[in-house]
């Protein structure tokens, strides 16, 4: 009751073709004019007009953005992860495969918005964005964690170069990867998140996992990989946002 947020779906926007039709990125070749009509849609959810929608120019990082005033424009700002405590600041993420997770200090009142690919899962962006909420306040116990629709594990197929990149690191990562062929492996990527929210002492029954595939739902969901699949070379990309509702704090 104290918050809005959403995974939204490719669904209900202006967009068309590649886009269509809710595309929310500003960093592709769609009309501008129709990628904002589409962020409007996305703010009236939360009963906010557009410059309330803070988004960032994300790089497969694991950098932390904290909004500390609402006059900030953040669209150029290279980050992977969003934090917050001021209230009507809207908070997006933007995927086409990768993970979105959204997360909530609900006594705190401190949420943030994370993209995360394998780079991303690899170089910890999602402890980093916990230790940085802990840095202004959060506790663990207390955040409830949201993992959005993504690659699926039996869609997101990888070398085993990727696979070596993980286990190196850490042997007990290896539970994540399923053999299928010679050198090819399916990745758990949202399993793998979990069990990083998990290691942060986030309770595990404060994380939900999404069982949609963006990869497979082709109605519902961008994804840059099944684009790639039909020589698509730029699709669009969904909105995962989430805000604090004024005066539950």
């Amino acid at each position: 009751k104290n918050i809005f947020h959403g995974f939204f779906t490719r669904n209900g926007g202006v967009s068309l073709g590649n886009y269509s039709t809710l595309n929310c990125s500003l960093n592709s070749d769609d009309s501008t004019n129709n990628v904002s009509k589409n962020r409007k849609i996305v703010c009236l959810y939360h009963n906010q007009k557009i410059d309330k929608l803070k988004t960032i120019s994300q790089i497969h990082s694991n950098s932390v953005l904290v909004i500390n005033k609402p006059s900030i424009i953040s669209s150029t700002i290279q980050a992977d992860a969003l934090i917050t405590k001021l209230p009507n600041i809207i908070l997006g993420i933007l995927t086409a495969d990768c993970v979105p997770v959204l997360l909530y200090d609900h006594e705190d009142k401190i949420i943030a918005a994370v993209h995360i690919g394998w780079r991303g899962a690899k170089n910890k962006i999602i402890i980093n964005t916990l230790e940085k909420m802990r840095s202004i306040g959060s506790s663990p116990s207390n955040v409830i964690a949201g993992i959005g629709p993504c690659i699926g594990y039996n869609s997101y197929e990888v070398g085993e170069d990727l696979l070596d990149q993980f286990v190196s690191e850490n042997n007990k990562s290896i539970r994540y990867f399923k053999k299928f062929n010679k050198n090819k492996y399916f990745f758990n990527l949202s399993g793998f998140i979990a069990s990083q929210l998990l290691a942060m002492k986030i309770n595990k029954n404060n994380i939900s996992i999404s069982k949609h595939d963006t990869f497979k739902e082709d109605n519902e969901f961008f994804s840059h990989r099944r684009s790639l699949q039909k020589n698509e070379f730029n699709c669009g990309k969904m909105i995962s946002t989430i805000s604090i509702i004024k005066n539950t704090q």
